[in-house]
């Protein structure tokens, strides 16, 4: 099974308000330390449950249960100061 790299910069989840940028901010730290952005929610087919998507700065695309992502597992950081 090949695994789905997440293209930095071609991305087509609007990003910042429904901008893109080729630069990768991350939205949350895991509770073990490594950063992520979360992409988006979406619904799982078979049960119908929410799902968070998400990715890491080296491009790994990630899915688990909304559940789990608000469970506390995942701290929300503060947005970056806008730069002009």
């Amino acid at each position: 099974m090949k695994l789905f790299r997440w293209r930095p910069g071609r991305s087509t989840v609007p990003q910042g308000g429904g901008t893109t940028s080729a630069r990768w901010v991350p939205t949350h730290r895991h509770s073990k330390g490594g950063l992520y952005r979360l992409l988006c929610t979406a619904t799982n087919e078979a049960d119908r449950t929410p799902v968070a998507v998400y990715d890491d700065a080296d491009g790994a695309v990630w899915v688990r249960s909304a559940a789990e992502f608000n469970d506390g597992r995942f701290q929300l950081l503060p947005k970056p100061a806008q730069t002009p």
